[in-house]
């Protein structure tokens, strides 16, 4: 006869949190003190005598709101490993898989390992003016203002998966790095309008007051 999983799980559940010392976790699977105690002596034939019993000794109850928020988590777990995997294999460095998903060096080789994905040693190789502008054109199309955030590395990933075909030796981290370059020079220069347009309202302004 196939020993019923659920007798046997809990019963070596619980005695495993007995002979721990660990009476309030059997409290809480809703063993009394009696009950402890006869389970703590039981010998291995007895529990296996017990176990093999069609009868259930307990009741399931199934919490939907913990069970939904689980399958929720598992969900976008397995969607987190996906994206991780994806970006190992365009080429991301161990800087931009540290900064969006916390990966330590060791964690970002092992999975190359287990990917199979070689990268080059030595600095990220600068794009020419034509894949540069292609980068930037692309970005224009599903830009994220928040370059911090996933939302921002799912663009970039996107940019690099459909330029990839066209340029060779691209990477995700080559266009992970032009962008927020370009972006902090694009903000530069409205910085810099901006700068000059106050001053310009400011000598409006004190022109009109001498007057």
């Amino acid at each position: 006869m196939i020993i019923p999983s659920l007798n046997y799980a809990v019963l070596t559940d619980a005695l495993h949190a007995l002979k721990d010392g660990n009476i309030r976790y059997c409290e809480s699977l809703g063993f009394t003190f009696d009950e402890m105690n006869a389970l703590n002596q039981l010998s291995l034939d007895e529990l296996f005598i017990i176990s093999r019993e069609s009868a259930q000794f307990l009741a399931v109850t199934v919490h939907h709101d913990a069970l939904h928020l689980l399958l929720a988590k598992s969900r976008e777990e397995v969607l987190q490993q996906q994206r991780i995997d994806h970006a190992i294999r365009l080429g991301g460095s161990i800087a931009l898989l540290n900064k969006y998903f916390g990966l330590t060096s060791n964690e970002v080789c092992l999975r190359r390992r287990l990917l199979g994905v070689r990268v080059p040693y030595g600095r990220t190789p600068e794009p020419n003016e034509d894949t540069d502008a292609a980068i930037w054109r692309q970005w224009q199309q599903c830009r994220v203002a928040n370059l911090e955030s996933t939302d921002a590395l799912a663009a970039m990933m996107q940019v690099t998966q459909t330029l990839l075909p066209k340029v060779e030796g691209l990477s995700l981290t080559m266009v992970w790095k032009r962008i927020a370059l370009c972006e902090r020079e694009a903000s530069d220069r409205e910085g810099r309008t901006c700068r000059m347009r106050s001053t310009a309202i400011r000598n409006l302004m004190s022109n009109d007051w001498r007057r």
